[in-house]
């Protein structure tokens, strides 16, 4: 019984003993709970802040989103504007898509809308003119005429690619030749300059491949870069000043040709034209819009018929031996703000020339004009009247007759007067065709080739009085900047004594602008 009476006191013990240990760890547990209690709120108001920033920086990049969305489709839109505003401008052959519509395009994520982006922005610039980087950061464009000529002449000229004039035949001669050449090619860079005394400043250069033929086995059909014109111009509202590598104030116009661009067609039959050094300043009364009466004035380096021809230096000129340049000016009245433009000008050239032992006095007298008749007709041409107009293209390429004066027996020369002009009838035919009909003449007086004896050892240069040259082309533009154009040409060429010879030119030329 002890021991029975022993366990149970033993086992009442513990349990008192466990019950006191839960009490004390109960009473122990109270506050340590408390405590725990009273830091949930904190915790609980620390995740909530923490929850209403992030939802306050959603909602920022949401509100950012939006509108990176709206610029997105206004970007779209001003696109969508301007690719209908080109296409309106193409032929109707080249608007082979419609142009999607931004109201019918379903909502895209902002990845899709910037790659929508860029697509229409490509399209667009398949339109436009690819902007070229110059070390100035303003706008430089570069242009062009890439042009094959295929020819076949029959009868003898001076320059089989580019006759110029007909002449007798030889025992060295042909009198039919082939062949084709990419020499009148033509290269363009035109640059945009910074405003400077009021005024837009602009440059350009234009090159092609007509300077020589090249010193090679197989290059007699390539040819040497040659600059054409350059310049470099200051334009105000009413006002402008050029200073370059120009043509003729006094000849402005020239007949419409593929076959002949490396010199303008009719050169040296009819229509004056030679690029020369020059300063000119030009005025207008009256607004461009409008029509408007034109003033013109320039100093030109005056240049001589052949006289560097195969000059190893440049030498000086005929008119460039006297110290003074050239003058020129022009008076034009002009109509520009239709389609068929229209322009009457006179103008007027004067030069001193310095030969051993005396000068003489060039000058030039001229008119140049151009009248549209209707929508598809359009008159044009130019008439002059001087004498020593060699370096212009005049008096079949010759400022003077040297020969033997009747009188003293003395060797003399003439200063030779010279007379001529072209016109030109243009057709707007449908199909993007277009026609022209062109007639041109130049020659120099009978009275001053016969006031001396000509020498027995004269060439067919000094001998040449006459060129005409008469023309009929077509030009089939099938695509923009496409071109084929075959081309007819008679030039006729008669020396002061004897009969004239002809030469019949066929061309046809296939060309590319940019």
């Amino acid at each position: 019984m002890s021991t029975t009476h022993s366990s149970r006191c033993t086992s009442l013990a513990g349990r008192r003993m466990r019950l006191s240990c839960a009490a004390v760890l109960l009473w122990g547990s109270v506050p340590r709970s408390s405590a725990q209690t009273s830091t949930v709120p904190a915790e609980a108001n620390v995740s909530s802040a923490q929850m209403h920033q992030r939802l306050e920086k959603l909602s920022a990049d949401l509100i950012t989103a939006q509108e990176r969305l709206q610029e997105s489709q206004r970007d779209i839109q001003r696109l969508q504007d301007e690719l209908s505003a080109i296409l309106a401008q193409l032929p109707a052959s080249a608007r082979t898509a419609p142009v999607p519509s931004v109201a019918s395009t379903p909502a895209r994520s902002p990845e899709e809308i910037v790659e929508r982006v860029d697509i229409l922005q490509a399209e667009v610039k398949q339109h436009e003119q690819t902007k070229v980087e110059s070390v100035s950061k303003y706008p430089v464009r570069v242009s062009g005429l890439v042009l094959f000529n295929a020819f076949f002449n029959k009868g003898t000229v001076d320059n089989i690619d580019l006759p110029s004039i007909s002449i007798p035949p030889t025992n060295y001669s042909s009198d039919m030749t082939t062949g084709a050449s990419l020499r009148q090619t033509i290269l363009g860079v035109h640059a945009t300059g910074p405003h400077i005394f009021g005024a837009q400043s602009f440059a350009e250069v234009n090159m092609d491949f007509y300077g020589g033929i090249p010193y090679s086995n197989y290059g007699t059909a390539a040819g040497i870069v040659r600059l054409r014109t350059g310049a470099l111009r200051l334009v105000w509202e009413r006002d402008s000043f050029e200073a370059g590598l120009e043509g003729l104030l006094i000849s402005p116009l020239s007949p419409t040709s593929y076959a002949s661009v490396a010199e303008p067609l009719l050169a040296w039959a009819g229509n004056l034209w030679t690029w020369s050094p020059q300063l000119s300043y030009e005025h207008r009364f009256g607004s461009a819009s409008t029509p408007h009466f034109a003033l013109q004035a320039g100093l030109w380096d005056p240049p001589s018929a052949g006289y560097n021809l195969g000059a190893l230096y440049r030498a000086p000129s005929a008119g460039e031996r006297t110290g003074q340049p050239a003058y020129e000016t022009r008076v034009s009245f002009a109509r520009d703000n239709t389609s068929a433009s229209m322009q009457f000008g006179l103008g007027g050239y004067y030069s001193r020339q310095s030969y051993p032992g005396r000068g003489g006095d060039s000058w030039a007298a001229t008119a140049d004009w151009r009248l549209p008749v209707g929508k598809v007709f359009e008159l044009s041409g130019e008439a002059y009247r001087g004498r020593a107009l060699g370096g212009l293209g005049g008096g079949v390429y010759k400022d003077v007759i040297t020969g033997v004066s009747p009188n003293t027996g003395l060797t003399s020369f003439r200063l030779l007067n010279a007379s001529g002009g072209w016109a030109q009838a243009k057709f707007h035919l449908p199909g993007m065709l277009e026609a022209n009909g062109v007639f041109g003449q130049d020659g120099g007086f009978a009275s001053d080739f016969h006031s001396l004896v000509l020498p027995t050892t004269a060439n067919n240069t000094m001998l040449r009085a006459r060129n005409r040259m008469t023309t009929i082309n077509l030009i089939f533009s099938p695509k923009t900047y496409l071109i084929l154009s075959p081309e007819f040409r008679r030039i006729t060429t008669w020396p002061i004594y004897g009969a004239g010879v002809s030469a019949n030119i066929f061309t046809m030329s296939f060309g590319l602008r940019f």
